[in-house]
C-alpha cells in the first residue's frame, strides 16, 4: 500500500475533509478501488490492513481554495467526520501512475550507496526535506563511522540502479562529512 495522505480536518457539514496529500496528483484518487482508511499510527506500507483500518471508497473530490477536499462513503456528516480527523488514506501500489524517471520511496530502502565505486552506506529511508528536496537517510558504513548521514537528493549528484540495488553519488567534496561535529 502507498500512503496517499491524511484527513486534515472536517470541512463543512456534509462529511468532507480537507486532505493533506503526499501525492503529486490527489485528484487521481477519484475512481480508485482498494482505498484503505487507517489511524495515523498504522503503517500499511509493508503490512496488510487490519482493524481498526477499514476499506474506503471516495464519495467526492474537489478543490477548495487550492487544497484537495474529499468525502468518503459511510461518513455522512461533520459529526461522523470528526472521528476520522488525522486518519491516513492508503492506496494500492498497483493503482499508482509513475511518470518517466519517477520511483517509489520504498524502492530505495536497502540500496547500497557508492562514492567513486566504493560502498559507503545503505539507504534506510527517504525523508521530505525542508527545502522541497528529499533527504536520503543513509546508514554510514565508512570505516570508523557509525550512525546515519542525511544527503540531499539533488538529481545531478545521483545515478540510480534501483533494480540492481545501487545508488552512485557524485556530490561535492565533503558532502558526507557535513553533519560530523569536530572534536
Amino acid at each position: 500500500m502507498l500512503l496517499a495522505g491524511h484527513l486534515a480536518k472536517a470541512q463543512g457539514l456534509k462529511g468532507e475533509f480537507l486532505f493533506h496529500s503526499v501525492m503529486d496528483h490527489p485528484e487521481r484518487l477519484e475512481g480508485l478501488i482498494g482505498l484503505v482508511l487507517a489511524p495515523p499510527h498504522l503503517d500499511l506500507e509493508n503490512a496488510p490492513a487490519a482493524p481498526p483500518a477499514r476499506p474506503a471508497a471516495l464519495r467526492s473530490f474537489r478543490w477548495h481554495q487550492d487544497r484537495p477536499c474529499l468525502s468518503l462513503e459511510g461518513i455522512p456528516d461533520r459529526t461522523a467526520a470528526e472521528t476520522y480527523r488525522g486518519w491516513a488514506v492508503w492506496m494500492p501500489e498497483a493503482a499508482a501512475i509513475l511518470e518517466e524517471g519517477e520511483t517509489f520511496r520504498h524502492q530505495w530502502i536497502g540500496c547500497g550507496v557508492f562514492v567513486a565505486g566504493r560502498k559507503v552506506g545503505e539507504v534506510l529511508r527517504l525523508d521530505p526535506g525542508p527545502a522541497g528536496c528529499d533527504m536520503v537517510v543513509m546508514r554510514d558504513l565508512r570505516p570508523g563511522r557509525t550512525g546515519t548521514c542525511d544527503i540531499p537528493y539533488v538529481k545531478a549528484w545521483w545515478t540510480l540502479d534501483l533494480p540492481g540495488g545501487r545508488l552512485d553519488l557524485d556530490g561535492p567534496e565533503g558532502l558526507l562529512d557535513l553533519n560530523q561535529l569536530e572534536d
